[in-house]
């Protein structure tokens, strides 16, 4: 069962999930990448790619519910400022990991939630159907993501000149 209760809250929690998707978790990803120096590529590269379509399937959710884009941080969310200079893969790889549990299980929330909270923002029953669709195949995503994660966290391999 879903911790959203009504309309507002299902507003807010889209907001700071655009949010993360757009700012933070590409943050994440592209610090990792400068500090990784081309190490796991192809890890970063689908973290970041799926993190960009995320935010814009949010974005096309969030404009048809009149849901306005966040400008700035939404409140309850951290002014976080990522540094992975003294951090080996496995902990740069363990600290997306939190945020790739985070969207999985907001995303997972928003496709539980009670039907009438879903009808208040989309009176069209086939973009109820759709956003519903597309919540959990995002989560399903972030599980792929966490697991990409959970894979690079139980190595040993240590950056370049580091260690």
């Amino acid at each position: 069962m879903s911790g959203i209760k009504d309309k507002e809250t299902l507003k807010s929690q889209l907001q700071k999930m655009y949010w993360i998707e757009t700012e933070m978790e590409q943050l994440v990803v592209w610090e990792s990448r400068i500090e990784l120096m081309g190490e796991e590529l192809d890890a970063l590269e689908r973290l970041a790619n799926d993190s960009d379509k995320h935010g814009l399937k949010l974005k096309n959710w969030m404009e048809k519910a009149d849901i306005p884009l966040p400008d700035k941080i939404p409140r309850g969310l951290p002014q976080k400022v990522f540094d992975f200079e003294s951090m080996d893969s496995p902990e740069m790889f363990k600290a997306i990991m939190k945020y790739e549990i985070l969207a999985r299980d907001v995303y997972k929330n928003i496709t539980e939630i009670e039907p009438y909270i879903i009808e208040e923002l989309f009176p069209d029953e086939n973009d109820q159907k759709n956003f519903l669709k597309e919540m959990e195949h995002i989560s399903k995503e972030e599980e792929g993501h966490r697991q990409i994660c959970e894979e690079r966290v139980g190595g040993f391999k240590t950056i370049r000149g580091k260690r």
